[in-house]
């Protein structure tokens, strides 16, 4: 895997979408291989923080600041400090209608089971819209915190593969890194 620092100009979810997809011109059709969360952002571009199993290439669209191979080596019982940019959601029963979490406690809640090979503590919540092409809005969160693995394969899966919905508008990518809490 690689862990990369890029630069795009895009207005949306969207047009960051196909902007990261861009990265990757020399790869036959397959399933998205690749997370990544807006770091900042300006009037004229974002600073993004992209995971994936293909090295990027930049374009004339998004720009490759920085590249390095990437194999994260999480340890069973282990103590890390991370990021995650999510987008807590239900089912609804009867309807199977799938609706944005509000609640503070519920999207606590909602991490944890996403989590559910860690014991988590929440530190820092935030949350806000991010817009679409056609005028739409979604509310992410984003969790910081410290997290003990409990299951090491089931983090291990939850990094490569993120957390939750809308990976393909920058959700997902859980970020870890050592903690001093060691017991």
């Amino acid at each position: 895997m690689y862990l990369s620092k890029v630069v795009l100009k895009a207005r949306d979810s969207y047009e960051q979408h196909q902007a990261i997809w861009s990265l990757f011109p020399n790869v036959p059709e397959r399933k998205r291989d690749h997370l990544f969360r807006i770091e900042q952002t300006n009037r004229s571009n974002s600073t993004v923080l992209l995971q994936s199993s293909t090295e990027p290439e930049s374009n004339e669209h998004v720009k490759v600041l920085a590249c390095k191979p990437f194999q994260p080596e999480v340890l069973a019982g282990a103590y890390y400090k991370f990021k995650l940019l999510g987008y807590p959601t239900r089912r609804l029963n009867q309807s199977r209608k799938i609706i944005e979490i509000k609640d503070p406690d519920e999207r606590v809640q909602w991490l944890q089971r996403k989590l559910s090979g860690a014991n988590v503590t929440v530190t820092a919540m935030d949350s806000f819209l991010v817009p679409y092409k056609n005028n739409t809005q979604s509310r992410f969160v984003c969790f910081e915190g410290i997290l003990q693995v409990t299951d090491k394969a089931q983090i291990d899966r939850a990094l490569v593969m993120g957390i939750g919905r809308k990976k393909h508008a920058g959700a997902g990518l859980l970020s870890l890194a050592r903690s001093g809490q060691e017991q």
